[in-house]
């Protein structure tokens, strides 16, 4: 019989803001631990939040092989890798201060506004090992700041955000950036006058989300993907390349997924120029539809490894966007929400806060509209590029992705 075990730490301190003050401060510091055994191509699962016995867990596994819950694929082993990004922890002390300070600016030099909501530090660390030889580890520490905006003129519950999410905090470069932040909310101005305007994202879920229903392997081998059949055919542009990629250096992930593969150079590439070259897969997937293994399993730590998704990212394909631009004005999306794709690849999303941008500064703020398009025409003919994020102090590993849109008012 072998064994397996999964142990995930999470520990935060997490200060709360009301109306520009600190409100609460709260820490939680919290193991989940899962057992794993695998008999006569059988599974069976425990797992428990806190610090019980793996002689328990075991137990309690090898009791639910009852469930006859087949898993007839070779384990993950003979890898050890451990890799921390936690170099940089800011102490709960240190994260008090410089809450303290960021506010106290804000209530001085900003008063026509209100702030809420949080900032945060969190530190993690996932292990997965077992008796085949597998042991991975993944440590991180980073900081999340999510500030509410409200204009104190205004009737609408929020106008944004200030945000920041990473390893390294900057208050200089955080402050450089969200004074001319700040500045362009106060400074109301109109959509330039195009139907179609060049339209700027740096986060696009509904993007995402769509592509990863799209690219996933389940989906694609029943015939319920977009791009079901498509495989080798030139879907989009060119220019781009889309990556199942767990490096944590972009976000704060584990390098491999729940059933202990690692990618070589952690990623994965599923579109090449333009090209559907693959899809993600757990074990199950590609074994059941003969697909290639792609290492994209996910769940929980106290459950069977399952396909719910995958981490894409875009590889970076443009760097300047003012020369992209070559003197244009774009529309930069700051919150959008209430828009989706349809099944057949159409998009449609009212911008609740958008600004005018020149490639490299925040011009203004615009009023409310929708943005319209289709999937094949926003990574087709009417996309801009994937650029590095040089002017924007919101996080690190953020891309800006841009496209031609239609825009109605």
């Amino acid at each position: 019989m072998q064994k397996e075990f999964i142990t995930i730490r999470k520990k935060e301190t997490a200060i709360r803001i009301q109306n520009t003050k600190i409100n609460a401060v709260r820490t939680k510091d919290i193991v989940k631990k899962g057992v794993r055994v695998y008999k006569d191509g059988k599974i069976g699962v425990s797992g428990a939040i806190g610090d019980i016995s793996d002689k328990a867990l075991i137990d309690n596994a090898v009791d639910n092989l009852k469930a006859n819950i087949a898993y007839p694929y070779d384990l993950s082993g003979d890898l050890k890798d451990y890799r921390d990004y936690s170099k940089e922890k800011i102490s709960s002390t240190e994260l008090m201060n410089l809450a303290e300070e960021i506010l106290e600016r804000l209530r001085c030099e900003h008063s026509d506004f209100d702030f809420s909501e949080s900032i945060n530090t969190r530190e993690i660390t996932w292990n997965i090992k077992n008796t085949q030889g597998l042991d991975l580890e993944y440590k991180d520490a980073y900081m999340a700041l999510g500030l509410i905006l409200k204009d104190k003129k205004s009737a609408n519950v929020f106008d944004g955000f200030l945000q920041y999410y990473g390893r390294t905090f900057d208050v200089d470069k955080f402050w450089e950036f969200n004074e001319e932040l700040l500045a362009a909310y106060r400074n109301e101005v109109p959509l330039p006058e195009n139907e179609t305007l060049p339209v700027f994202m740096f986060d696009f879920s509904e993007l995402d989300n769509f592509l990863s229903r799209s690219l996933n392997g389940e989906l694609y081998a029943t015939g319920s993907s977009l791009f079901s059949n498509k495989l080798e055919e030139q879907l989009f542009n060119e220019k781009i390349t889309i990556q199942q990629n767990r490096d944590p250096k972009y976000r704060a992930q584990p390098f491999f997924d729940m059933e202990g593969v690692v990618l070589e150079g952690d990623y994965y590439n599923l579109i090449e120029k333009g090209r559907l070259v693959n899809v993600y897969t757990d074990k199950r997937t590609a074994h059941t539809y003969n697909l290639p293994h792609t290492g994209a399993a996910s769940g929980a730590y106290d459950g069977m490894p399952t396909l719910l998704g995958a981490p894409l990212r875009f590889a970076e394909d443009s760097d300047d966007i003012k020369a992209a631009l070559d003197g244009q004005m774009a529309v930069l999306v700051a919150v959008s929400s209430g828009g989706d794709f349809t099944a057949d690849g159409s998009f449609a999303a009212p911008v609740q806060v958008g600004f005018l941008f020149d490639g490299q500064r925040i011009i203004g703020k615009l009023p409310e509209f929708t943005m319209r398009s289709h999937l094949y025409k926003l990574l087709g003919e009417d996309y801009i590029g994937t650029f590095p994020n040089k002017h924007l102090y919101i996080g690190e590993g953020i891309l800006l992705q841009g496209y031609y849109m239609t825009i109605v008012r």
